[in-house]
């Protein structure tokens, strides 16, 4: 055999290199995940990560998150260039390394790991992506962008989903068949392989039943469920991009760098009284849509909104992460009230697909990555809801003008 047979062409060779890139990806974020999750579960215990403890003394999760706080305060004392960047942000810094602001990308991994572990209402996947795209930069030192776009597809691998990370870094076109789809597909291989998945999806929604219209009036149940929850889940993201943007304009820690701390005593007041409001959610979600929380409609109401507020504020006092687990537990808690109100209208799938769909599209405005990320989080649950909020979310978006989220804060020589 000739040495010449044994050269691969180069469509292989390239998803070999980005599957390997992805995997690596994915096993670099299961292994901080993994280690973000013993320390929080260590420090606060299931009960409170999972939203179910309500007796966790006031004093000791006041004096935690304030010290936390107080802690990100110190960390982000040197200004916005400390702060993590969030997802597109990230996706923008990589595609036009030329406009990158300076930015201390130690402060801001730090930042947000505290966060994390702190209670914080912010997700994992701006971290992850972030670590993903500065490892794969200090990698290929600039000659390959593709291979880095792979990099951060695969650490999108941590939802198990092989067309998610592909859909995110580009809802148009790019190379998707030789360095995003493999590179996903690897970085989920490096997730299985050290347990990430089930680490931040809080694993399988095992006890929820599938449900599916057996007659038309069933049907109908499920359309009209998905139109209602589509229409709420809107508002929800319309009025999650309000508040943040009445947020940015104020330049809270431009002015006032104590800022964490307030958000930090906040976050433990709402840890004593409405434990849903803490945290990301991922851990909170099985408990909520599998029956085992069994709060009455007005709390689950409440924590959801001022779940929806508390992120807003946590993302613009230093408390930085993601927003994916924040809005889907916000938009199943209210999807979870909803099917306690009208439990002949649809099912829970339905309502918290449609509240869940609309709620991503007013925020993400992309409708490849926000009919994926539904579907994937349910895991097949509702369905037909997160359709019809995809819909409802499309259209709520051409009639509401959404405008672009204002700029951040000018860095001044009085900065604190």
């Amino acid at each position: 055999m000739s040495s010449r047979s044994l050269i691969l062409p180069p469509v292989v060779r390239q998803a070999l290199i980005a599957l390997l890139t992805g995997a690596i990806s994915g096993a670099i974020t299961a292994l901080i995940m993994g280690g973000v999750g013993i320390v929080t579960k260590t420090l606060w215990g299931d009960p409170t990560e999972q939203g179910l403890d309500y007796t966790i003394p006031l004093a000791w999760s006041l004096g935690v998150c304030g010290g936390f706080g107080a802690l990100l305060a110190l960390i982000h004392r040197g200004g916005e260039k400390t702060l993590l960047p969030e997802l597109p942000e990230t996706l923008h810094d990589l595609n036009h390394p030329e406009d990158a602001p300076p930015r201390d990308n130690l402060k801001a991994i730090a930042g947000a790991i505290v966060a994390l572990v702190g209670g914080g209402v912010s997700g994992p996947e701006a971290l992850m992506t972030r670590i993903a795209a500065l490892s794969s930069q200090r990698i290929w030192q600039g000659r390959d962008q593709d291979l880095q776009n792979a990099s951060v597809a695969g650490s999108l691998g941590l939802f198990g989903a092989p067309l998610l990370g592909g859909a995110v870094v580009s809802e148009q076109h790019g190379d998707l068949i030789r360095r995003w789809i493999p590179g996903t597909i690897g970085g989920m291989g490096g997730f299985v392989l050290f347990h990430g998945i089930d680490e931040v999806t809080g694993g399988s929604l095992r006890a929820m039943p599938y449900m599916w219209p057996t007659d038309p009036g069933e049907d109908i149940g499920t359309l009209g469920s998905a139109i209602i929850a589509g229409l709420i889940g809107s508002a929800l993201g319309l009025l999650l991009r309000s508040w943040r943007g009445t947020l940015q304009r104020r330049h809270l820690l431009a002015h006032w760098r104590w800022w964490p701390v307030i958000t930090g005593l906040l976050l433990g007041a709402m840890m004593h009284w409405l434990p849903l409001v803490p945290f990301a959610g991922e851990e909170q979600l099985r408990p909520l849509l599998e029956g085992v929380n069994r709060s009455q409609v007005v709390v689950l109401m409440l924590s959801g909104l001022i779940k929806l507020l508390m992120l807003g504020l946590c993302l613009e006092t230093g408390w930085r992460g993601g927003i994916f687990f924040p809005v889907f537990l916000i938009a199943c808690a209210f999807g979870s009230a909803l099917h306690q109100l009208f439990p002949e209208v649809g099912t829970l799938g339905s309502w918290c697909g449609g509240l869940t769909a609309a709620f991503y599209k007013v925020m993400l405005r992309a409708r490849v990555s926000v009919l994926v990320l539904t579907v994937l989080l349910l895991q097949g649950h509702g369905a037909t809801g997160a359709l019809v909020g995809v819909v409802v979310g499309e259209m709520i978006s051409h009639f509401v003008p959404l405008g672009g989220a204002p700029q951040p804060a000018p860095e001044t020589p009085d900065s604190p």
